[in-house]
């Protein structure tokens, strides 16, 4: 007769778990409160965003997230421009700007923009002197390895000089969070299928990560 009785799971199978739900609070618990000032306190650049889009080369089918945008500098003084762009997917990918991505594809798709003033990822870094006429345009690329995504935030870091420090809950080391630009992407239906409409955005925040 089967018994109707469930046995005890064993000690050594739920003490991983529970490490893992208490890491997973302590660590929500320390990073969630951070919040930017709601008044921006210290510099802050105009960041104009572009159109987030999906690139196939026609040379060996591999995918692309592109994105262009020109930054202008505000702020009073000369700042260095050294972007810090990163994507986050649904599926667990973290993508960072320029890796992987052959220089022939940047080139392809700075002449799809239209715009010979568009600078690379690595083009783009330098100084940032005041005023529009000192703004910049830059294109940011991204290897696209998984295309089957509903959601996608993108992190924009650089664009401000606002930071906050909190102490890491797991070695108590101080860390400096800086103010990021987070923007939300949602892809209705296949992405490929798309071809290259813009990926529609839901949501722009800024957060200190």
């Amino acid at each position: 007769m089967p018994d109707s009785h469930p046995r005890p799971v064993p000690r050594q199978r739920w003490a991983p778990l529970a490490m893992l739900l208490l890491v997973l609070v302590a660590i929500g618990s320390a990073w969630a409160y951070p919040t930017p000032a709601a008044v921006p306190f210290r510099w802050e650049l105009d960041f104009r965003p572009g159109e987030l889009r999906l690139y196939v080369d026609p040379v060996d089918g591999a995918a692309y997230w592109y994105f262009n945008y020109a930054v202008v500098n505000r702020t009073g003084s000369d700042q260095i421009w050294a972007p810090s762009m990163v994507i986050f997917t649904d599926t667990g990918e973290i993508l960072s700007s320029g890796e992987g991505v052959p220089s022939r594809v940047e080139e392809t798709l700075r002449d799809l923009l239209g715009n010979p003033l568009l600078e690379t990822q690595n083009e783009i870094i330098g100084d940032l002197h005041q005023g529009q006429e000192h703004a910049r345009d830059g294109v940011v690329v991204w290897p696209a390895r998984d295309t089957q995504v509903n959601e996608l935030a993108m992190f924009v870091g650089g664009l401000s000089g606002e930071t906050a420090r909190v102490r890491n809950p797991l070695t108590g080391d101080e860390v400096i969070l800086r103010k990021t630009l987070r923007r939300d992407y949602l892809i209705r239906g296949n992405a490929l299928a798309r071809g290259s409409r813009p990926v529609e955005l839901v949501d722009q925040s800024w957060v200190l990560r």
